[in-house]
């Protein structure tokens, strides 16, 4: 089985480049979607998704979000894309499937922060002190950990057409 990691903090793309993978036979689990399915029945009250899964890591161990997301497989995957990694524990536990490759996709801060004011997921915000905030909750994770023992960095600093171009050129490297 052929496993890409991918990483990157938040509204940097990641989502885009599970597209263009997918788009290619990928399957692709994300990984706050197999949290998000959970914390919709064990959530307490008022408590946001991040808090949730780091509760669960808490209880559980720092690899529970990757424990999740391997669950979704069906045993018939050969290409597999698990998007969201955060954390080295959770890649170690990916490597129970085969050796995988990390794909970091990177973009700067402020173009960051503009893409999560235009996206509003739940978990977003318009004020830029909060998507700081969550930032370095992200690196508390352990995210940068991930993102400097990335085995391909992908660059999202300008259009999605270019941004599609740099991924396939760094795809066809690892495939």
């Amino acid at each position: 089985m052929k496993v890409l990691l991918i990483t990157g903090m938040p509204g940097s793309g990641k989502s885009l480049l599970s597209s263009i993978l997918k788009e290619r036979g990928y399957t692709v689990i994300v990984m706050s979607d197999s949290v998000r399915k959970r914390f919709e029945k064990e959530a307490r009250h008022g408590e946001r998704l991040m808090d949730y899964a780091k509760r669960l890591r808490e209880i559980y161990g720092e690899g529970i979000v990757a424990r999740l997301s391997i669950e979704e497989l069906r045993g018939r995957e050969e290409r597999v894309v698990f998007d969201g990694v955060r954390n080295l524990a959770e890649v170690d536990e990916f490597s129970r499937l085969g050796k995988p490759v990390i794909v970091a996709v990177h973009a700067p801060p402020a173009l960051r922060y503009e893409r999560l004011k235009k996206r509003m997921r739940a978990d977003d915000s318009l004020r830029e002190e909060d998507l700081r905030r969550r930032d370095l909750e992200e690196i508390a994770l352990g995210v940068g950990g991930v993102i400097a023992l990335a085995d391909v960095m992908v660059v999202n600093d300008s259009t999605e057409e270019e941004f599609r171009k740099r991924a396939l050129e760094a795809l066809g490297k690892i495939t």
